[in-house]
């Protein structure tokens, strides 16, 4: 009964009952209606013809006008009714009983019950009424003027073949509709259940996948209906969640390894310094300055992974305000002329005169512009050049970094932008750098400017040097 056949059933067949209890219901109040109708239509077309044939054989004087009457009425004696005619104080002038008084019910009342009937004593007045006798008597009276008097003639009908018919109609809907109900939940169960076994058999096949087989997928029987469209999405669920699991499995196995590289550094560096139980200073201060550089390195890759973490949650806090950017990148130049001169390469800046202002974090914009110009100086062999430019295009800005390099290789250029990816084949760091290396700058440097509604981007890379650039949404011009 938990079931969603058992109760797509149990609702389509109450649904279903309470329908057909309507439309009997319905159907039998317009018996009963159409049957009375019929009834007081057939006692009227009665009465009419005895109040015609009283019209034309009434003749002058009341003693004649009763006798006349009496003869008349016998005159009219119906198959299954019984005619009445009253005087004007409601005394018995005449009566006549059915032909045929198997019809009509064993206790049939006195023609003095049809008396007192409201309507009847009114002058021209027609109308029926119903006596509760045995299966009932339906009798219509019409009242007539003439020169004899007034007279009130009624006609009676036993209601026992009416009542014989509704109570046939009752049974068949009592019979009918039972057997209808059960043949229809029959039939909807059934079709319930073809019609949810592809639910059930996605769900078997759901309820095997787990984080080890997240390459399966549910079988799509048919496109187009509810089911099959439901199908479709899961699946597309699944292939999100497996390249979620996938990347995250990556992401691990790649942090693990970019971790683990300058830890060993350090432990080797620290097991070294403790192999002999006497060194000199200098041998000491080399040891130190290596664990410090790996310290540094692994320092940077936790903080950008604890970045990208903090974006894919976005729950990473931006204060948004309005950044003049020339500035901001002049400072980061200046930050890292100290870096290029090490490295031996010139680094240079050309900014527009106009001031350009943009809505953004200053913090995270220092960071992208940063990373771009650190990859392009240790990225640079000595004697090379590193130039950046900002500049102005219609309502965005432009920042470009070029350099000397060796370039990315044609086939790395789609992944560089790809968390922990590296091409060191051709694009080596050079030594002495300072940086992590573990292949996020250009990653985070990507998302910060999608924060931004902008894109970085490689405009060009050969053996000759590499250009990135960066474009975003001018706020203002100052």
């Amino acid at each position: 009964m938990q079931s969603m056949r058992a109760k797509l059933t149990l609702w389509y067949t109450g649904i279903l009952a309470l329908v057909l209890i309507a439309f009997a219901a319905a159907t039998y109040i317009y018996f009963v209606r159409a049957s009375t109708r019929k009834t007081d239509d057939a006692l009227m077309d009665s009465s009419d013809l005895v109040v015609a044939s009283l019209k034309s054989e009434l003749g002058e004087g009341k003693e004649r006008g009763a006798q006349t009457v009496r003869e008349v009425v016998n005159d009219f004696r119906f198959r299954d009714r019984e005619v009445v005619v009253f005087d004007e104080n409601h005394q018995v002038v005449a009566s006549a009983e059915p032909r045929e008084p198997e019809r009509s019910p064993k206790v049939w009342p006195a023609p003095e019950a049809f008396a007192n009937i409201p309507g009847l004593s009114s002058n021209q007045g027609r109308t029926c009424s119903t006596l509760g006798v045995a299966h009932g008597i339906r009798f219509c009276g019409v009242a007539l003027q003439s020169t004899s008097g007034t007279f009130l003639i009624v006609t009676a009908k036993s209601l026992f073949e009416e009542k014989e018919t509704l109570e046939q109609v009752r049974t068949a809907f009592g019979i009918a509709i039972p057997i209808a109900l059960v043949l229809a939940s029959l039939g909807g169960f059934l079709l319930a259940k073809r019609s949810l076994a592809p639910v059930a058999e996605m769900g078997e096949r759901a309820a095997r996948i787990s984080a080890n087989n997240l390459h399966e997928r549910l079988p799509v029987k048919s496109e187009p209906d509810e089911v099959g469209r439901l199908a479709i999405i899961i699946n597309d669920l699944l292939s999100r969640l497996d390249l979620s699991f996938e990347q995250q499995r990556r992401f691990m196995a790649d942090a693990s390894h970019e971790l683990r590289t300058p830890l060993s550094s350090v432990l080797g560096e620290a097991e070294v310094a403790l192999s002999r139980p006497h060194r000199n200073e200098d041998e000491y201060r080399q040891c130190l300055s290596a664990v410090y550089n790996e310290g540094t390195r692994m320092s940077r890759i936790v903080s950008d992974l604890l970045s990208l973490a903090r974006a894919d949650s976005r729950q990473y806090p931006i204060n948004k305000t309005d950044c003049s950017l020339g500035p901001l990148i002049e400072e980061c130049v200046r930050a890292l002329k100290h870096l290029a001169e090490k490295h031996g390469v010139a680094l240079s800046f050309t900014s527009p005169a106009t001031g350009i202002v943009v809505k953004g974090d200053a913090e995270l914009l220092r960071r992208l512009f940063m990373n771009l110009l650190d990859n392009a100086i240790k990225y640079t062999a000595s004697g090379g050049a590193v130039r950046a430019e900002f500049s102005q295009n219609q309502s965005d800005c432009i920042f470009t970094v070029s350099d000397t390099g060796r370039g990315i290789a044609v086939d790395a250029q789609p992944h560089i932008f790809e968390r922990f990816y590296r091409e060191d084949k051709v694009r080596q760091r050079s030594s002495g750098s300072e940086g992590s290396g573990a292949g996020l700058g250009l990653s985070i440097s990507q998302w910060i400017a999608n924060l931004h509604g902008g894109r970085v981007s490689l405009e060009k890379s050969s053996e000759k040097g590499s250009t990135f650039s960066v474009r975003l949404q001018i706020s203002q011009l100052v």
